[in-house]
């Protein structure tokens, strides 16, 4: 297929050739009839329309013959001219080039908006997740358009849908959302989003779906000044290379001295350098899914909380943050007299405080303050009126260098103090894998606690079992080692293969072996996303779209994002939210979340409760009583959080027989210490 620049050098040469042909045709007659020049031109322009003669006609045999070759070759030039502006008019080259004019207008009128730099599997899962988003956000802004006009349309016809004139009712209604779909559009993140990739075929794509993309290589002034960086809000960049990933950032921040970055990188070595160079925050995308496929296997009810307030398009929940800017009616008052529960379906989970440290759900009595960032949950429908409610500061919030912290290591342990051998263990989790978001996963864990990991690897088994690991060397697609492992015994397992064959195949035998199993599995691609629901895993996690959700999570809610990574599992300021069983001998069954004092003895704060039919409740009301079956979500100290568990759970020895259910069965004592 020709290219744009090859069409308009075809019909440059053909207006050139048309324009030669009519100077000859001119000249000629002039010579050989003897014409005039104005009857010369009228002469040529007739002949070459091929519109008949008037009262000038060519009367010598060599005006005859001139006009004859006249003919040939005016036709011919002109047939040239004609091929050429048809494929101008048709090329989809045309089509193309209007395409980047109309999108460099749209970005030209863009302002405060996100810059995405990248190409490739990670970039790919954040546009689908921005555009399962956005659908979701606009049906939901729809649904509140709707809801006048059917209750117009119920006062006017009445409620019985079998009345009077049900056809012209539904006709009406059919035509009134449909005129509105037409005229009102909710603006959502899609719209302030600018992808710049440097891959023709990536640029295609997303413009195929209605994206704003510059084609071309980031690191470069002119292709981030056609993105419209100098008056952008935050660059994300999601390159392969961190060494193309650093000069973006140094052109970023020379280009715009206040822009949010955050970039993306695979050598986690790195990160110092990120920072110096002018990124806000720097995150090692395996690590991210690692932590994920940690948080899904021995924190389901947590990862399944957070999943559902933060990173599932299809919630009707979405958590956003509220900054109380000077302008706020909120700073003075207790946070109960705003009601918020009642107005808005909103709940605070969390406070970062103006010396930037949070506090999780605050009681009513909370009296909000200046330059406070509220973490509020509540519907999709309902965000816009909470942030009007607070009459949220229009100046961007103000941003944090933020990096990978040092993940503590773990020491050997003591000769006198040997781990129980794996024939021993009961109610364990087993790991399997190594390759890079494995280790991502395993280098977050305590060899000290109850886990075994599988390895084919033998010089990472042997780096493995010198940090203190129980390890297992082996293929875990085969039933005596997954055996070896203890897989009848075990509470969970992690499958991180990076062979698909593998994958599935562990799946299967895990199944076989342990119906009680909870079994979280890793899918490289989006086609084993189904393969291994089939075979039996209880939870699959693409790595690239947690870390994509995560990611965008971090540059479009930066608040949001250090909250949790704040409680989630922190080391380093000795948080972690953990999830507490009201199973069969619960001592707090009965109770109110309110009488158990969690706040005054442990420093806990309860976030999140999983009801008893596996929904969630957000931020639970303190006369909330505990039943059987129900499952809280709790920030606590780590130092408290064995004890909070021993509390909850009746004995320092139960736990759910298995996560995919409420059964409980004695647990191995070394789960006793830490979930980690």
């Amino acid at each position: 297929m020709d290219s744009l620049p090859t069409i308009q050098r075809q019909l440059r040469r053909a207006l050139l050739a048309i324009l030669l042909v009519v100077v000859i045709g001119v000249l000629g007659y002039r010579l050989i009839e003897n014409l005039s020049l104005l009857d010369a031109i009228w002469m040529t322009v007739v002949t070459l329309a091929t519109i008949g003669y008037g009262d000038i006609v060519p009367l010598t045999t060599a005006g005859r013959i001139f006009t004859i070759f006249l003919i040939i070759t005016g036709l011919s030039v002109f047939a040239y001219g004609l091929q050429a502006s048809a494929t101008l008019i048709i090329s989809p080259a045309l089509r193309d080039a209007r395409q980047r004019r109309r999108i460099q207008r749209a970005i030209d009128r863009l302002n405060q908006h996100y810059v995405i730099c990248g190409a490739g599997e990670l970039v790919d899962k954040t546009v689908d997740y921005l555009l399962e988003s956005a659908k979701r956000r606009q049906l939901a802004h729809l649904e509140q358009l709707y809801h006048p006009i059917d209750a117009v349309l119920d006062h006017i016809f009445g409620d019985d849908a079998d009345g009077h004139f049900p056809r012209l009712r539904v006709w009406l209604r059919s035509l009134f959302h449909f005129i509105v779909r037409k005229i009102h559009q909710a603006e959502t993140l899609l719209d302030v989003v600018v992808v710049v990739t440097p891959h023709p075929a990536f640029a295609h794509h997303l413009r195929a779906n209605n994206l704003l993309v510059i084609e071309g290589d980031p690191t470069t002034d002119e292709v981030l000044h056609q993105a419209g960086l100098q008056h952008a809000h935050a660059l994300v960049i999601l390159l392969d290379s961190d060494t193309e990933t650093l000069l973006t950032v140094l052109t970023g921040r020379t280009l715009s001295p206040e822009l949010d970055i955050t970039a993306a990188m695979q050598d986690e070595t790195l990160a110092p350098q990120m920072v110096r160079a002018g990124a806000n925050r720097v995150i090692p995308p395996f690590e991210v899914a690692g932590k994920f496929l940690n948080n899904a296997t021995l924190r389901p009810a947590v990862n399944d909380f957070f999943n559902t307030i933060l990173y599932n398009p299809h919630s009707d929940l979405q958590t956003t943050a509220l900054p109380l800017g000077a302008d706020s009616p909120w700073i003075g008052q207790p946070l109960g007299s705003l009601r918020l529960r009642e107005r808005f379906q909103a709940g605070i989970i969390g406070v970062r405080l103006e010396n930037n440290r949070y506090q999780c759900t605050p009681d009513n009595n909370y009296v909000l303050q200046a330059h406070e960032i509220l973490i509020a949950v509540a519907p999709a429908a309902r965000i816009s009126q909470l942030q009007q409610a607070c009459r949220r500061h229009t100046a961007p919030l103000p941003t944090q260098t933020w990096s990978r912290p040092p993940v503590p290591t773990a020491n050997p342990p003591a000769a006198s103090d040997p781990l129980p051998a794996i024939a021993t263990l009961s109610r364990h989790v087993i790991v399997c894998g190594s390759g890079q978001i494995a280790r991502c996963a395993i280098d977050q864990l305590n060899p000290q606690r109850p886990f075994v990991i599988i390895s084919e690897d033998a010089t990472y088994t042997d780096e493995l079992r010198a940090r203190g690991f129980r390890v297992v060397q082996g293929s875990p697609a085969q039933e005596h080692t997954l055996q070896e492992a203890g897989v009848e015994r075990a509470l969970a397992i992690m499958i991180a293969l990076d062979d698909p064959a593998s994958s599935v195949l562990t799946v299967l035998n895990c199944r076989a072996l342990s119906k009680h199993l909870l079994i979280t599995a890793a899918a490289l691609t989006d086609e084993m996303l189904p393969k291994l629901r089939r075979a039996g895993a209880d939870r699959v996690v693409s790595p690239f779209q947690a870390a994509a959700a995560f990611v965008l999570l971090t540059a479009t809610r930066p608040a949001v994002s250090d909250f949790l990574q704040h409680i989630v599992f922190n080391p380093q300021v000795g948080m972690e939210t953990t999830e507490l069983y009201m199973q069969d001998n619960s001592p707090w069954r009965g109770r109110t979340l309110q009488s158990l004092e969690l706040e005054a003895r442990y420093g806990a704060s309860v976030i999140g409760l999983r009801l008893a039919d596996e929904q969630y409740l957000y931020a639970p009301p303190g006369d909330h009583i505990l039943r059987d079956h129900e499952v809280l979500i709790v920030v606590t100290p780590m130092q408290y959080s064995d004890e909070l568990r021993e509390q909850a759970h009746g004995s320092e020895t139960r736990r759910p027989n298995t996560l995919r259910t409420g059964k409980t069965q004695p647990l191995s004592p070394a789960f006793r210490r830490s979930s980690r």
